[in-house]
């Protein structure tokens, strides 16, 4: 399951949640929702467009699908955990940012100028 995909994203062995589980407690269903969200943007950060992009959130889907039904709370919360550990084994070293975001190569740039020398100029 750990295995390497063939366009260079690492494959997901992680689990997905049952809604008709009521068992399963709120706060691991939004652990296992973060998880996903989480994985769906670190392989968007090895992927080179949208198209190789979806064939990882397929695999990465598939690897939750795998594991939705799964009922041992012990069984869960290694799953749980080994999905942690590969997010942080596979944390891109430079992950895409949105250009005009905090972080991104366009932030701040012509930014315009403050209204009172906007006024003095005037």
């Amino acid at each position: 399951q750990f295995s390497e995909c063939s366009a260079g994203a690492p494959s997901t062995p992680l689990i997905w949640p049952n809604p008709v589980h009521r068992k399963m407690s709120l706060s691991r269903v939004s652990r296992v929702r973060l998880l996903y969200r989480n994985v769906c943007k670190t392989l968007f950060d090895y992927s080179s467009s949208r198209a190789v992009w979806g064939e990882f959130i397929k695999e990465a889907r598939d690897s939750f699908e795998a594991n939705r039904n799964l009922t041992d709370t012990a069984e869960i919360e290694k799953k749980i955990k080994a999905a942690e550990q590969w997010l942080i084994d596979h944390k891109h070293p430079d992950p895409y940012r949105i250009p005009t975001n905090p972080g991104g190569s366009k932030f701040q740039r012509n930014v315009p100028p403050d209204l009172e020398v906007v006024e003095k100029l005037s």
